[in-house]
């Protein structure tokens, strides 16, 4: 298949703008890793909002330092997260990194969390994710291209952290 680049700014935002709107609707998202022997795995997660500031196009998670999901993230280094609303569908794709840092664990900690690490944010087990979005595949009913699903659309993240249009 061949692809071709679309470098209409309000293309992008355009597609931005939905995938912000999916993402802001769907409570839940996938977070996938390759898996050894060359499978994927894939994991409900609930997605930490960023914080002023932040880039919106950075994901937090929170998880277990030594959770299969935290070895196949040092293993391979990227991860993909899927938001589906409906039919409608956004997948996040970037280099992910663990974070172990008390001080950043204490500034997001949220409480509801001490279920899971009862040492809070200086539980030695907790750790968090942190994804930089480099990719954006989505198809959505009015926004991607019809007939619906069968054209291939993507946002990607240039060096100057502009996002171009990539169809095919």
């Amino acid at each position: 298949m061949s692809t071709s680049t679309v470098t209409d700014v309000s293309a992008a935002e355009r597609l931005l703008a939905a995938t912000r709107q999916t993402n802001g609707t769907t409570r839940y998202c996938w977070a996938m890793t390759a898996a050894g022997g060359g499978g994927v795995n894939a994991r409900l997660m609930g997605r930490l909002a960023s914080l002023p500031g932040e880039d919106e196009w950075t994901v937090w998670f929170l998880t277990g330092d030594r959770s299969r999901k935290a070895g196949e993230i040092r293993l391979a280094g990227r991860l993909t997260v899927g938001y589906q609303h409906d039919a409608d569908y956004a997948v996040l794709i970037g280099p992910a990194t663990l974070i172990e840092d008390r001080p950043e664990l204490r500034r997001r900690w949220q409480d509801g969390w001490n279920v899971f690490f009862p040492g809070g944010p200086d539980d030695s087990a907790a750790a968090l994710v942190r994804m930089e979005v480099d990719r954006i595949e989505l198809c959505m009913r009015g926004v991607t291209p019809e007939p619906f699903g069968s054209r291939y659309l993507a946002l990607e993240r240039e060096s100057t952290r502009q996002w171009k249009v990539v169809t095919g």
